[in-house]
C-alpha cells in the first residue's frame, strides 16, 4: 500500500466554528471549507489533514453518522511547550493540564478544544534516569 497523506476526522457540531479554534490558536489553514466539512492543514505538516465533519452527516457512514466525538487527544509536538503555553494563556485558553514535566520524557500542557477534543502540546525532554531504571524489564 502506498499513502499520499493522512487525514484525521473529528465529528463536529459546528465544523466552521471548530476550524476557527484550530486556525486562531494553532496555525492550521483551511484547504476546503463547507458548512458541513472543513479540512485543515498545518504549514509544517503538509501531508496531515485535520478534517471536521458535521455530526450526523451521511459522509460519516452508517456507523459514525449517529455518534459524537469522544476520547480524542490531538498531540502537537512543539519545540518549546512553556512558550506556547504562555502564548495560549494570553489568548484566553484555559489549561486542562498545566505545563507538566513527566518522568517518561515529556513536557506537556493540555487544552480543551471544541467537540470534546483534548489538544496536547508536547515537547520531548530527557526521561528521569531513576524512573527509567525502574521501567526496564528484568533480565531472564
Amino acid at each position: 500500500m502506498s499513502l499520499t497523506a493522512l487525514s484525521i476526522t473529528v465529528l463536529s457540531a459546528d465544523p466552521v466554528g471548530s476550524a476557527l479554534y484550530y486556525r486562531q490558536h494553532f496555525g492550521f489553514l483551511p484547504t476546503a471549507e463547507l458548512d458541513w466539512f472543513v479540512s485543515l492543514q498545518h504549514p509544517d505538516l503538509p501531508g496531515l489533514h485535520l478534517d471536521l465533519l458535521r455530526q450526523g452527516h451521511p459522509a460519516a457512514g452508517p456507523l459514525l453518522s449517529r455518534q459524537q466525538t469522544s476520547g480524542i487527544m490531538l498531540a502537537l509536538i512543539v519545540p518549546e511547550v512553556e512558550a506556547e503555553a504562555r502564548r495560549l494563556e494570553r489568548a484566553g485558553l484555559s489549561f486542562v493540564l498545566p505545563v507538566t514535566t513527566e518522568p517518561w520524557g515529556q513536557k506537556r500542557v493540555q487544552f480543551q478544544a471544541p467537540d470534546g477534543v483534548t489538544v496536547e502540546l508536547l515537547e520531548f525532554v530527557a526521561p528521569d534516569p531513576e524512573w527509567l531504571a525502574r521501567q526496564t524489564a528484568p533480565h531472564t
